[in-house]
């Protein structure tokens, strides 16, 4: 068995580098010489793209040219009346004669239908005119290229006009040497015309500036640039004639070029052979004193690599080589220690060296995973921004350390204490097994921070907010403990705790809001949402005058959500606007349906705080109502007296466009907020609306009399309407319409109902017009 061939890191380094030298040197050889045969052709195409733009300049000039000798022709008098005496032995010669002085090889007199009236050809042409004489008509003129006899010409056709006269000269200006040899002469090109006739084996010139035959051995008949052994050519098109084509072809002889090309390859194949030559002794020296350094770093590097610390190999060359020894066991060295900081950064927070959040949900993970019983102790200080931005950062630093320094005083046994926030601070320490043992190291937690901290011997007290959890009792992942965690410092800071252990089922009310969040947006935008219309009643008719709409929701699973909920969370969310614009919608739906049958009734609708600073309120009221079949004051818009006050200056903006639309505008729950009366007297309102808290027990409650009584009188005096709102008593709404209160509601009169139920509601309140408005006989 013949032994395989071993080849060592220098062999392969040698073979290597020869090989590289080989490639990169035949690579240069070629596209050296791909860079000498694109230059030739280069330099040959810029050629012929001007011997191109020669070639059409000439022709066009040589048109206009020709047109200005026959524009003469055909307004010369003699002419004009040769072709008016129809003679054909006068039009036979009138049309030789100014044929000639126009320069023209051929020319042709037609009438206005196309027929021949003279001709100096001695035959017909093969095809007809007519699409000549169409273009003429067109444009006024025509050129048309045709080929007669293998001979190409370029033909125009101009109009024969003077009164009563209408015919056309068509003349004939040949493609031929004199012309070739001008543009050849131009472009710095050789020329020849010929014909690229329709299935012919050969395309013969009849024109050419060539001193010899075309040497024809190549693909010259491609259009474009091409070439052949002799010929860098370019075919041009220069017009459609009667089957047969008309092209001019540029030639640009190859020869020089060729022969350069050739001295130029002889010379980059020898330098390709001596760069080569000297690569290959290169290599074998540099192989000599590299190969084995070179291995013994690559073994060094390798070893770092697998994360290893050896010792750096001895390198008995200096330079290079010895610096990349060096700079190897220099990294080693940072490596390390970079290593190590970014485990203890990732792990431990900057300002306490306590363990940070990373570290502390590890930890908890842990707990989780091992199914092992711990406890967690966590402390919130509430008056850290308070430090912060009275006395600077530096000190709120120094609070946090000392706070660190206290909490492992306090709890020695901790197997983790932890900054995780900003004022927050985790312990997991050994499990307390009974509620009892919990809630004294809680209370002790809490007590151990009611000292005064000690920073440059000054007393600081800090309220502080401590909770604790049994895990994995009260948590049984990391976003239920991070949760739940969260949960319990909030439920403390809401409810004026400064103590507090997490109870079970603390976050299902979060997890309520968060679903009715995610849900609301559903039911507005695919219209879930229900309208429900409470009647309000003039006091002195007793008849039905409004329906203030009233927003319901009757969730999937969920069943009724009150609208206090579900409005606050709108409110929350940022979604307020778009459910105001969807009861604006939905309002002015159900106004229109009723006004189709008859009911004749206004609408007040609810607005929140957050729609009286939106800007394009007024905008959705005026599109919702853009149909309204009545006044624009039968709609009232309500607002509350605390809306008012969260941001008075932009209610007050919102408020006057609402009024430019024309709406109603009514102050809602009036007498529970905190409204002056300068402020009540600014805003562009024409109605109050007493609040109910007033009203339920008006019949039997004095002081509800006299606050009741003395708020009609008030807004009677500013020029104001006045809504009362939960009546349910009959003596109740008797005070109110004997004081001169303008409208009613409340359960004692109707109940909140469907649009579908309004009519059947307004009929039954229609039956009680009598008792509402008969005079009691005592007055309560």
């Amino acid at each position: 068995m013949t032994p395989r061939l071993q080849i060592g890191f220098r062999g392969r380094l040698i073979a290597a580098m020869v090989a590289l030298a080989a490639l990169i040197s035949l690579v240069i050889g070629a596209l050296m010489m791909v860079y000498l045969f694109e230059d030739e052709q280069d330099r040959a195409q810029e050629q012929l793209t001007i011997g191109a733009r020669v070639t059409s300049e000439v022709m066009a000039r040589r048109r206009a040219l020709e047109l200005s000798r026959l524009d003469v022709v055909v307004k010369d008098f003699g002419f004009l009346s040769a072709v008016a005496s129809r003679d054909s032995a006068t039009l036979d010669s009138a049309l030789e004669n100014h044929s000639a002085r126009a320069g023209a090889d051929l020319a042709l007199l037609l009438d206005n239908q196309g027929r021949v009236m003279a001709s100096t050809l001695n035959h017909s042409l093969s095809t007809t005119p007519e699409a000549l004489l169409t273009e003429a008509r067109q444009k006024g003129f025509a050129s048309w290229m045709v080929v007669l006899d293998d001979v190409g010409y370029e033909l125009l056709a101009v109009p024969v006009q003077a009164p009563g006269l209408r015919a056309w000269l068509l003349a004939g200006y040949r493609l031929d040497n004199e012309l070739a040899g001008i543009i050849a002469e131009l472009s710095g090109t050789r020329v020849l015309f010929r014909v690229h006739a329709k299935n012919a084996p050969a395309f013969p010139p009849f024109a050419t500036s060539l001193d010899k035959p075309l040497q024809n051995d190549g693909p010259v008949e491609t259009p474009g640039l091409a070439f052949n052994a002799h010929y860098f050519t370019r075919t041009i098109d220069l017009g459609p004639g009667n089957d047969e084509q008309l092209q001019a072809l540029l030639l640009i002889s190859r020869e020089a070029s060729l022969q350069n090309y050739y001295q130029r390859a002889v010379e980059t194949g020898l330098l390709v052979l001596a760069s080569l030559a000297l690569a290959i002794l290169l290599a074998l020296v540099l192989a000599r004193f590299l190969g084995r350094p070179v291995l013994q770093l690559a073994d060094y590097a390798r070893a770092i690599g697998d994360g290893e610390t050896p010792e750096p190999p001895r390198i008995v060359a200096s330079g290079e080589l010895r610096q990349l020894r060096n700079a190897l066991r220099d990294m080693l060295a940072r490596l390390r220690e970079r290593e190590a900081h970014i485990r203890y950064t990732a792990t431990h927070d900057e300002v306490t060296g306590l363990a940070n959040r990373t570290a502390i949900l590890e930890a908890v993970a842990d707990v989780f995973a091992k199914r092992r019983a711990c406890t967690l102790l966590g402390i919130r200080l509430d008056d850290l921004s308070n430090i912060n931005d009275t006395l600077g950062l530096e000190l709120g630093d120094r609070v946090l350390e000392s706070t660190g320094e206290r909490l492992k005083q306090h709890l020695p046994t901790a197997h983790l204490i932890a900054r995780t926030g900003g004022r927050e601070f985790l312990a997991l320490v050994p499990p307390l097994e009974t509620e009892a043992m919990l809630h004294d190291a809680v209370q002790a937690l809490h007590q151990c921070f009611e000292q005064p901290l000690q920073i440059d011997h000054t007393p600081f007290a800090i309220r502080t907010t401590a909770v604790a959890m049994q895990l994995p009792a009260d948590a049984g992942s990391i976003n239920e403990f991070r949760r739940r965690l969260n949960l319990t410092f909030d439920r403390a800071h809401k409810g004026g705790e400064s103590v507090l252990r997490y109870r079970p089922g603390l976050d299902e009310n979060h997890l309520r809001k968060l679903q009715l969040i995610g849900d609301l947006h559903q039911a507005i935008r695919d219209d879930q949402l229900q309208m429900q219309y409470q009647p309000k009643l003039d006091l002195r008719s007793g008849k039905l005058i409004q329906v203030e709409a009233l927003v319901r929701w009757i969730h999937p699973t969920l069943g009724f959500v009150s609208p206090e909920e579900f409005i606050f969370l709108a409110e929350q969310s940022g979604q307020i606007n778009e459910l105001t614009a969807c009861v604006l919608r939905q309002v002015s739906r159900d106004a229109r349906r009723w006004a189709n049958t008859g009911l004749d009734v206004g609408v007040a609708v609810n607005l929140s705080a957050k729609d009286l600073t939106w800007n394009d309120l007024s905008d959705h009221v005026a599109r919702a109502f853009g149909q309204w079949h009545q006044p624009m004051d039968r709609i009232t818009l309500e607002v509350t007296e605390s809306a008012l006050m969260e941001d008075p200056d932009k209610a007050l903006a919102t408020l006057n466009r609402l009024r430019d639309l024309g709406v109603t505008l009514s102050v809602d729950d009036f007498g529970t907020g905190y409204s002056s009366l300068s402020q009540l007297r600014k805003l562009p309102v024409q109605e109050l609306k007493i609040d109910k808290s007033f009203v339920l027990d008006l019949d039997t409650e004095p002081q509800d009399q006299l606050i009741v009584r003395s708020t009609i009188d008030m807004a009677h005096g500013l020029g104001l309407k006045v809504v009362a709102e939960g009546i349910e008593e009959l003596a109740s709404w008797h005070l109110l319409r004997r004081w001169g209160c303008n409208l009613g509601q409340g359960f004692g009169l109707s109940r909140p109902v469907s649009a579908d139920a309004l009519a059947e509601t307004a009929a039954h309140l229609a039956t009680r017009i009598d008792e509402l408005t008969q005079t009691p006989t005592e007055n309560p």
